[in-house]
């Protein structure tokens, strides 16, 4: 396996393993509508938005014999931003070991804490990593409310004025 920084021409990559990892997703967990509305499409539009939340944030890849197995990525301002992995390579680390790497670039960079909006999948993964709670949230997309988690650490506090995902 090879950790390395994503690319900008591997975007669509990553968001149809981004959708694979969101249409695998329980029913119990997120409805079908939901998913598909979080999961979105690949166009323009999502294109330009991926690649400017690309260029804001240290990121980190996982491939092996040429295929893409996860990915994930952290701005600069402190947001765990993205963090999947396909279903097939789940539940070998691969995420912690992501989500640590991440860390110690921020940490290099003077970056401490931090915070992610984890979703019920996710959940688990970021409080091995050391994340706590800080509260429930839910956002929605496409006319679809989805349920997540805003989670912190290293000292990371919530700004009094913001108390939704944007």
């Amino acid at each position: 396996m090879e950790f390395h920084p994503i690319t900008p021409d591997m975007l669509p990559l990553c968001h149809a393993l981004c959708a694979d990892c969101i249409a695998a997703l329980p029913d119990e967990a997120y409805p079908l509508a939901a998913r598909l509305a979080w999961a979105g499409i690949w166009d323009d539009e999502t294109a330009a938005a991926w690649a400017a939340r690309l260029s804001a944030s240290w990121s980190v890849a996982v491939s092996a014999a040429g295929e893409l197995l996860g990915f994930a990525w952290l701005t600069h301002a402190g947001a765990l931003d993205m963090l999947y992995v396909a279903p097939a390579a789940q539940r070998r680390g691969l995420a912690l070991q992501m989500i640590r790497q991440l860390e110690e670039t921020a940490a290099q960079a003077g970056l401490v804490a931090l915070h992610a909006w984890a979703s019920h999948a996710a959940r688990p993964v970021f409080e091995q990593a050391g994340y706590a709670v800080l509260r429930a949230n839910t956002v929605t997309r496409d006319g679809e409310t989805l349920e997540n988690w805003l989670m912190a650490k290293g000292g990371w506090q919530e700004p009094a004025d913001a108390r939704r995902e944007s």
